[in-house]
């Protein structure tokens, strides 16, 4: 299979958002710290939003020898822009890279996401060049909350580059993408787009729509491990924000995405009328999905997660439900300590 292999490093730029992380940013600092890259093409950003506890001083103590990183303070909001959005559309102000990178203050990157994910932006198969590029994610920790997590972000991700692979655009993932400047620019960045509590999936699209080229792989060297959520209330507003996009898909792939958390409490219902039809539809989503999660875990190198695997179905058939209902609240996303 043909693979595209630069000849060039190309400069890159890492984009970093951090608010209120002083029990994380320095792991995620020594994990970009130990990157297969050349320092000199190479320019870490970390962008403190107005933090109460100690990550900038963390984070200055942390680069005060290291010339190829940046801590930026974000006093003020650009127009129309808040939270996230408007820290990264500043950080992108100040990037010399010809490739931006995106990761979260709580994410461990792998030493070959760079090279590895730089080899997904050009195919030479697409009009214009391949203009943004997805990783995956997994979620840190041994503990059943964690694990069950995980094997959830396995699945998702191989859904999503399922997708992908049938040309069918759905996501960004903000702490695991790459996409061009070029592609940032035609899109007038972060600014030239309506404010979202998930800018990732709205650039995404973004550059989509302007007629580039995207990717996703499952590849374990483009693998970022994420913290869980640390409590459920943290969790039910994560799965909140992340609905926002969600909504935001086309009819049939909003149905597809709904059926895929609410089949289990579906069925469960139709089977006071039609067992039979019932029992039969819900063996065969959980094969269906048997399938595919074990292929990924495969491809990802997760094949420890299968014992967890075996939870997955209960734990998605309660929280996906739950989170579903917690959607449709009358209260605002929670991110970071600010309400949207």
């Amino acid at each position: 299979m043909y693979e595209f292999v630069p000849t060039y490093l190309p400069t890159v730029s890492i984009l970093i958002a951090a608010r209120n992380e002083e029990h994380t940013i320095l792991d995620c600092l020594r994990a970009i710290d130990q990157l297969d890259y050349p320092k000199d093409r190479l320019q870490i950003l970390i962008g403190d939003d107005a933090s109460t506890d100690h990550t900038a001083q963390l984070v200055s103590l942390f680069i005060q020898d290291r010339p190829d990183y940046e801590l930026i303070l974000i006093s003020q909001s650009l127009p129309n822009l808040n939270g996230k959005a408007n820290v990264l559309a500043q950080l992108a102000h100040n990037a010399t890279g010809s490739l931006l990178f995106t990761t979260d203050a709580d994410a461990r990157v792998p030493t070959t996401w760079l090279r590895a994910m730089i080899r997904q932006l050009d195919s030479g198969k697409t009009t214009k060049s391949v203009g943004v590029v997805n990783g995956c994610t997994i979620i840190l920790g041994t503990s059943i909350w964690a694990r069950v997590q995980a094997v959830e972000c396995v699945l998702v991700f191989k859904l999503i580059a399922f997708a992908a692979d049938l040309g069918i655009p759905l996501t960004g993932v903000g702490n695991n993408m790459a996409f061009r400047r070029e592609a940032y620019e035609a899109v007038g960045g972060f600014e030239g787009l309506p404010f979202s509590v998930v800018e990732d999936y709205t650039l995404f699209q973004a550059i989509v729509g302007k007629g580039y080229g995207f990717r996703h792989k499952l590849d374990p060297d483009t693998l970022v491990r994420m913290l869980p959520p640390p409590t459920v209330g943290a969790y039910l507003q994560q799965r909140k924000r992340w609905m926002r996009g969600v909504f935001d898909l086309p009819l049939p792939l909003l149905i597809t995405t709904l059926i895929q958390y609410l089949l289990g409490p579906i069925l469960l219902v139709l089977a006071f009328w039609m067992p039979t039809l019932s029992l039969g539809l819900y063996t065969a989503k959980v094969l269906g999905q048997t399938l595919l999660l074990w292929s990924a875990l495969i491809k990802l190198k997760q094949t420890h997660l299968w014992v967890s695997a075996l939870l997955f179905e209960p734990y998605q058939t309660v929280f996906g439900l739950l989170a579903f209902v917690y959607y449709w609240l009358p209260t605002g996303v929670i991110w970071k300590g600010r309400s949207y």
